[in-house]
């Protein structure tokens, strides 16, 4: 039989759960809508490409496209369709009412439709209510694979309309291989791997914004604080802007993308602040006592939920060199 899904991280990303996906496919059984949820947005939709692709091309039994996995990566195949934000925050109804049109069309290649939507929660209710009225009479050739994060944001009537799948987090082996293979040097990408809690696409956004050398600026006692958070933020937000051109919205997503990889800064000095707390090696922080180190945590978890109320991101940096740095200068209120 051949493979339906890519290499890791996709196929370690379905776990156990692939074979009954494969199983699925063999009998021609696939549900009308799959809820994939996870930690990790880069990986949920990985392995929804993968499974899109398989779903299409009708893979077991019948003949495989053996290009349908790239065509779907790079938004070519006919018969995927994906939808994700088109303003900042939302998934407008315009924009899911355009794609849910093709819904009754037959699929020009393959053997169904497939219709990505992530995340999923960012739908506006009315767009829910017109995807929920889609799904009520779907045409047997369409699969709808809905993402999120945060599918507790999603109302009761599309959870209960969805077969639900969950993705565990990546191991830190199969992380640290997928930066190797994309030219990050193995020990960065070891180091990285170990603060991404599993996320491939946090690891991803930590090493392309050059979150090691940007920590050491960060916390080195001899350099001008004012000065190296200035010098971090404006790194920072060149990242953003890069991240923000390549989804080709950059007005409207780079200040999200800020938001995003000031989290992911945060996250990964967590797992480094509570590896002190524990007396294990640390890479991103200075060795400290358990009690200072637990001081630490409090002051980034202070400065997380600082970043998610849309605090200015230069207090928030400038916070947080204090913190690295043993104090917590106008540090941002919770």
């Amino acid at each position: 039989m051949d493979a339906l899904f890519p290499p890791p991280p996709a196929l370690e990303a379905f776990g156990a759960q692939a074979a009954r996906l494969v199983k699925a496919l063999e009998r021609n059984r696939l549900s009308p809508a799959y809820l994939i949820e996870g930690g990790d947005a880069d990986t949920l939709l990985a392995a929804a490409r993968a499974l899109a692709a398989a779903a299409v091309t009708g893979a077991p039994p019948g003949p495989r496209d053996p290009g349908a996995e790239g065509r779907v990566a790079r938004g070519t195949h006919p018969d995927v369709h994906e939808l994700t934000r088109d303003k900042q925050t939302v998934i407008s109804v315009a924009a899911l009412t355009e794609v849910l049109e093709r819904v009754g069309v037959t699929p020009l290649e393959g053997v169904r439709q497939a219709f990505v939507i992530h995340p999923a929660e960012a739908m506006e209710a009315q767009g829910l209510a017109r995807y929920l009225k889609a799904l009520e009479e779907p045409p047997a050739h369409t699969l709808f694979l809905l993402l999120s994060t945060r599918p507790e944001r999603l109302p009761d009537t599309v959870l209960s309309r969805c077969r639900r799948v969950r993705l565990a987090p990546l191991a830190e082996g199969a992380v640290a291989d997928a930066l190797v293979a994309e030219g990050a040097a193995p020990e960065e990408a070891r180091t990285i791997a170990g603060r991404a809690g599993g996320s491939l696409g946090r690891a991803r956004r930590l090493w392309r914004a050059g979150a090691p050398a940007l920590l050491a600026a960060l916390g080195d006692a001899e350099a001008p604080v004012v000065r190296t958070a200035e010098a971090t933020l404006a790194a920072l937000q060149r990242h953003a802007g890069e991240a923000a051109a390549e989804d080709e919205r950059e007005g409207d997503m780079r200040r999200q993308h800020l938001r995003e990889v000031l989290r992911d800064l945060i996250h990964a000095l967590c797992v480094d602040a509570r590896d002190a707390a524990c007396g294990r090696p640390v890479r991103w922080v200075a060795p400290r006592t358990p009690a200072a180190a637990l001081d630490l945590l409090r002051g980034l978890e202070r400065l997380d939920l600082a970043v998610v109320s849309n605090v200015t991101p230069a207090v928030v940096v400038l916070s947080l060199a204090g913190l690295l740095r043993g104090s917590d200068p106008e540090a941002p209120p919770a």
